[in-house]
């Protein structure tokens, strides 16, 4: 599996730091947002391949980002995967989410390995 560029954007500095030193041990690329308004400025000027979206933001929440990464036309969004990792899991949130084109939803809290293997089959394709 070849390395990948993600983004996390999360304000949960411990949810962060986890997920960051795994993915990195794991030999991708990893940057890491705080706030909702940051990551959408960044992703309009580097598109990542993958980006763990977490919902409630400070500046800007995931579902407002997806709404504005949908509405840019100078971005090519078909590559672009979107994960959302939330504590935002009811029924509404979750379809929300996807129809907005996240491409997988995972609830917090969550299992590392579980959510590792469900990445791993995302960036595999």
């Amino acid at each position: 599996m070849a390395a990948k560029d993600i983004l996390i954007v999360e304000d949960e500095k411990m949810t962060a730091r986890l997920l960051d030193y795994r993915l990195k041990s794991l030999g991708h690329s990893v940057t890491h947002i705080a706030n909702g308004v940051e990551a959408l400025e960044h992703i309009h000027k580097k598109l990542p391949d993958v980006v763990i979206l977490d919902v409630m933001l400070p500046g800007m929440n995931g579902f407002e980002i997806l709404e504005n990464l949908n509405e840019m036309k100078d971005v090519d969004l078909s590559r672009l995967k979107v994960i959302m990792l939330t504590t935002k899991n009811r029924p509404d949130d979750i379809s929300r989410g996807f129809n907005l084109g996240a491409v997988e939803y995972v609830s917090k809290p969550f299992k590392m390995e579980e959510f590792l293997l469900r990445l791993n089959r995302l960036i595999s394709d």
